[in-house]
């Protein structure tokens, strides 16, 4: 029995001892990022933690030189890790101590010297969908993982694997860091492509992962299509008004508990207020559809 209980202390002990020893997260990818075009932590090493968004990112000249980590969805919470030492798998939720740097302009960590998978098979953040012409100047979305919806290939061989895709709003440029189609793009096609931002050689290019990250051919009814990202309303519990988080013109619907629709707008304004004085107190589910997204949440009513 002693021996039995010896060793029984010795287990609780070690796990005790490596519990301890886990690293905790200092910084969230946002922090990191800083919200501006290079971070206020560069040369600092930092903890963070996040879900895997894209793997095996590699170049024609290093082969396998990193992945990609984001810690929620929207913009400013992606990076780049350059790593070609570990081989995550997408959906992992892992644990990473690094350096911060700026590689050309671009804020990536890299001398990673903890690496911890803590899960696998996650769900990964919902992609943003944001327009051709605001993914090719948005720092904002450097490092996440996004959709352009219904863009026409006005360029389907830029060089280096490249091509460009413009919505109507601008062009952005394609890369193939991680998949290229086999018989490669089509000018004057349609295409709606998700994948990471890079940025590289001074442009921020869009990199498709695989081949079911694109698909070809006008897509009508856009918001069934799309998966529903978040919207933010405030306040929240509110009583009488609450701001939307958009800047477009869409359909609000709300719902009580049973399903039935409580009150439905159209609204044409950017941060709209919307006066929910009728609504009795309770929680509703609350729809947001516009042309190119739909959006849901819960609101409590005081």
């Amino acid at each position: 029995m002693k021996h039995i209980y010896t060793w029984l202390m010795a287990v609780l002990l070690g796990f005790s001892f490596n519990q301890a020893n886990a690293q905790a997260t200092t910084h969230t990818i946002a922090e990191i990022q800083g919200e501006l075009f290079s971070s206020p932590l560069v040369g600092q090493v930092v903890t963070t933690s996040g879900i895997v968004t894209a793997n095996n990112v590699a170049s024609a000249t290093s082969g396998v030189i990193g992945y990609f980590v984001q810690d929620g969805a929207g913009p400013w919470n992606g990076i780049f890790v350059y790593d070609n030492t570990q081989a995550p798998e997408i959906g992992d939720e892992v644990i990473i101590e690094a350096e911060v740097q700026e590689y050309f302009d671009v804020t990536e960590l890299g001398n990673v010297s903890y690496y911890s998978a803590v899960s696998t098979g996650n769900d990964l953040p919902s992609p943003s969908i944001v327009s051709s012409g605001e993914l090719a100047s948005s720092e904002a979305y450097e490092g996440c993982l996004v959709q352009v919806v219904n863009a026409v290939c006005t360029n389907p061989d830029a060089d280096y694997g490249e091509a460009l895709f413009d919505d109507g709003s601008g062009e952005v440029k394609t890369n193939d860091y991680m998949y290229l189609p086999e018989t490669g793009w089509v000018l004057d096609e349609t295409y709606s492509i998700t994948g990471c931002i890079h940025y590289t050689f001074e442009e921020y290019k869009l990199e498709p992962r695989f081949a079911e990250d694109i698909i070809t051919g006008f897509i009508n009814g856009v918001t069934e299509w799309l998966p529903a990202q978040s919207l933010t309303i405030y306040p929240n519990p509110a009583q009488d008004v609450i701001r939307m988080d958009t800047n477009e013109p869409g359909q609000l619907t709300v719902l009580d508990a049973m399903g039935r629709t409580a009150m439905q707008l159209t609204i044409q304004g950017s941060i709209p207020t919307v006066d929910v004085s009728a609504l009795s107190p309770g929680v509703y589910s609350v729809q947001w559809l516009t042309k190119t997204k739909k959006a849901n949440t819960k609101l409590s009513i005081q």
